[in-house]
């Protein structure tokens, strides 16, 4: 799948197929142990991937890759998908599929339509910044230190800064620790390209994680999260240059206090529009839309029977 996702990366252009590096956090992630991974549809072609269907977090949502141009690849696994995924949806109150499309894709939009999907108002905005511009300097304020997790890796804080971070109130759950383990025992984390901002007492309380395909020098910033209390000081966008810089993308001046990014041929993406709008002067936005099908409508009868 690696070598898949790295081989139908097209520089420049709208991502068609999931970046490597998004593939490689959806597996580390600890939402992956709640999928049946055996229900993953792969296309081959004399043993070369050439396409693959796959849910994120539930079954009932989908994504899938496949080369541009590839409309028998692309049937075959949609329909795969009609046979093997699919879930309940408490919006809807049934059991539904849904298979997200990037815009435009007109010929997998004919697919689906054909198969009875319809298109939903849902959307997946990702933010994408081409390192050939400069990101504005970041200076920490008095009182906060940068580092890497290779050079400082407390589980807990980790832990209880991703658990700040995403909102979630009280102390963080002993129970959550397993899966943030997990999540550093993948191949492709880099604990040099994950950075987090220390306060002055020594507490966590920024993250920014980088997963770098270093072939077609492409990341994606997975995950960010600041602590409420620390929010709108700079710390989480302190903590993505540093990983990028870590990663070897040029930058005017060493360390984490400062400096802009350049290069002419890199590229990184994020799933929250407004949190990379903060890190980065100018981003392109672009929707990956929604198609959905309830499963009682199908036609297919021995599928109805599951």
């Amino acid at each position: 799948m690696d070598r898949f996702l790295v081989a139908a990366y097209r520089p420049g252009d709208r991502p068609r197929v999931w970046l490597q590096p998004r593939w490689a956090y959806m597996h580390a992630h600890p939402f992956v142990i709640r999928l049946d991974l055996s229900q993953i549809g792969i296309a081959e072609d004399h043993g070369h991937v050439v396409g693959v269907v796959h849910p994120e977090e539930h079954p009932a949502y989908c994504f899938l890759q496949a080369h541009p141009g590839t409309a028998v690849v692309k049937e075959a696994l949609v329909d795969w998908a009609l046979h093997h995924l699919g879930g309940i949806s408490q919006s809807l109150g049934g059991e539904v599929i849904g298979i997200w499309v990037p815009d435009p894709d007109p010929g997998l939009d004919a697919i689906l339509t054909e198969r009875g999907f319809a298109a939903t108002t849902q959307r997946e905005p990702m933010a994408m910044r081409a390192l050939n511009r400069r990101l504005p300097s970041v200076i920490l304020p008095d009182g906060y230190r940068l580092h890497t997790l290779a050079e400082e890796d407390d589980i807990p804080e980790v832990n209880r800064v991703l658990w700040r971070g995403f909102d979630h109130e009280g102390p963080p759950p002993e129970d959550e620790i397993p899966g943030r383990i997990r999540m550093q025992h993948s191949p492709h984390f880099r604990r040099d390209l994950h950075a987090v901002v220390e306060d002055a007492a020594g507490a966590y309380v920024a993250y920014a994680g980088i997963w770098f395909d270093p072939i077609n020098r492409v990341a994606c910033v997975e995950p960010v999260a600041t602590d409420p209390e620390h929010r709108r000081r700079g710390l989480a966008s302190a903590a993505i240059v540093e990983g990028l810089r870590r990663a070897g993308i040029k930058t005017d001046a060493a360390g984490g206090r400062g400096g802009g990014i350049r290069h002419d041929d890199e590229e990184f993406f994020g799933h929250d529009v407004d949190r990379f709008s903060k890190a980065s002067d100018k981003i392109n936005v672009f929707p990956s839309l929604d198609f959905e099908k309830r499963l009682g409508l199908l036609d297919d009868s021995a599928f109805q029977q599951r």
